[in-house]
């Protein structure tokens, strides 16, 4: 089977680029591994699908701030494809495709039905009204790569282990990175590549939990609060986020860990020591902190110290707060009988928590991944390959990657987006033929 163009993957980035493709006049395929389009696609923003973030369309400055919401070993190299295809471009494609947008909080925008599957349909419209052909349950195990037309020889292996060959004359890697491995994104994009004769920034999880080294984790599970976290690494704050926090047995989770998970998964492969702290009372600075206490405390000095806490903490939260404190032997002890070393205890634990991170947990449960095919062996602002003529790579499988929010989502579209119009550039310029 021929194509002028086979895409690999049926993610975000390859939907995206086999609709502009073929809208751009090229012949163009999919090859899945899966049985059907956009697995992962289904799990992201808890099942709603958090297409793109709102918050920072700021019109001619839209790229330089969607730019801070980006990491990669080459820091600047996203600009180049965001600029091109950014938030309010994405917000209209998705509306010319018959998928409006609503914003919920934080500009997270998603399709208004709130449902990830509804992006799929519109998709499997898109490649229908098209005649976009998919060929689901083909693993692609290799790709040969001639001087002579057809440039890329494709092997796939199917369900029942069939080797099954495909031809083209331009190939977009879009297999995904790490992440999510059940769903059909385990890495195998970065073997094709490196065979390919790319480079690996060796991936690591990203928006991803922390696992904790603390013996009363159990006790605080389920526990959701407004807080706010910073990541130490040998002792330095390399960053902190605000927002929601949830505790769970095995450490910690929520929008503001998720953001920290990369820095804590780089540092920690790095053989690191790493640290998180946890600020329960991010509104009022230490001194309000003891400001307020104090006058609390004075207040209610006839209550236990467990009382004085009602409305003020989680409950779940007190009695490990007593532990550390050194009181849990005391349960009855009444506020005016705190001695100022124990009140100390209790402003540092409410402002400055430390607890040891010992790992993430790993791609299985990761949203995305850091890491990736090293981008210097890219065409800027092309996502071509400079090594293998005719190849481009987009979304997750090259080394960018999003914070929280739909930023990796809107990587895929971008990427996606521009590795088409690239292409069919080149295409009508007469080039690589």
């Amino acid at each position: 089977m021929h194509h002028k163009l086979f895409i690999i993957g049926a993610g975000a980035a390859g939907l995206m680029a086999a609709v502009v493709a073929k809208d751009l006049g090229i012949d163009t395929a999919i090859l899945e591994r899966n049985d059907r389009i956009g697995k992962k696609v289904l799990m992201t923003g808890d099942g709603r699908c958090n297409i793109t973030n709102e918050s920072t369309a700021t019109g001619m400055d839209e790229g330089v701030a969607l730019l801070r919401k980006y990491h990669s070993t080459q820091a600047e190299f996203p600009l180049g494809v965001l600029e091109q295809f950014g938030i309010r471009q994405t917000i209209d494609y998705f509306f010319m495709l018959g998928l409006p947008l609503t914003k919920l909080k934080e500009g997270m925008m998603y399709p208004m039905s709130l449902q990830a599957a509804s992006v799929l349909d519109i998709f499997q419209l898109a490649l229908e009204d098209r005649e976009v052909p998919v060929y689901f349950n083909n693993k692609v195990v290799d790709v040969i790569v001639s001087t002579d037309h057809p440039r890329f020889t494709i092997v796939c292996q199917t369900e029942t282990e069939e080797r099954v060959v495909y031809t083209s004359e331009y190939l977009f890697l879009c297999a995904g990175g790490s992440a999510a491995p059940n769903t059909g994104s385990d890495g195998s994009g970065y073997t094709l590549a490196q065979r390919l004769g790319h480079s690996l920034i060796e991936p690591v999880p990203a928006i991803v939990q922390l696992r904790l080294q603390y013996p009363h984790m159990k006790a605080l599970s389920g526990i959701k609060l407004q807080g706010k976290a910073h990541i130490a690494v040998n002792g330095e704050v390399v960053r902190s986020e605000s927002g929601e926090i949830h505790f769970a047995e095995y450490g910690l989770s929520g929008p503001t860990i998720l953001q920290l998970g990369r820095e804590a998964a780089y540092h920690l492969a790095e053989g690191d020591s790493v640290t998180v702290t946890v600020d329960l009372m991010p509104g009022r600075s230490d001194e309000q902190l003891v400001d307020f206490l104090e006058m609390h405390w004075g207040i209610f000095g006839h209550r236990t110290v467990v009382e004085s806490f009602i409305g003020i903490l989680h409950k779940k939260l007190v009695p490990v707060l007593l532990k550390e404190a050194g009181i849990d032997q005391q349960p009855h002890m009444l506020c005016q009988d705190l001695s100022w070393k124990t009140k100390k205890k209790f402003y540092r634990l409410l402002k400055h928590w430390e607890f040891k991170v010992i790992d993430t947990n790993g791609f299985a449960n990761a949203q995305t991944t850091a890491g990736g095919i090293d981008t210097t062996e890219l065409v800027e602002g092309t996502l071509e390959s400079k090594l293998v003529p005719g190849l481009y790579l987009a979304g997750e499988v090259m080394d960018v990657d999003g914070d929280f929010g739909g930023y990796n989502l809107q990587w895929a579209w971008s990427s996606g987006y521009v590795a088409a119009k690239s292409l069919a550039q080149q295409v009508a310029e007469g080039k690589n033929q």
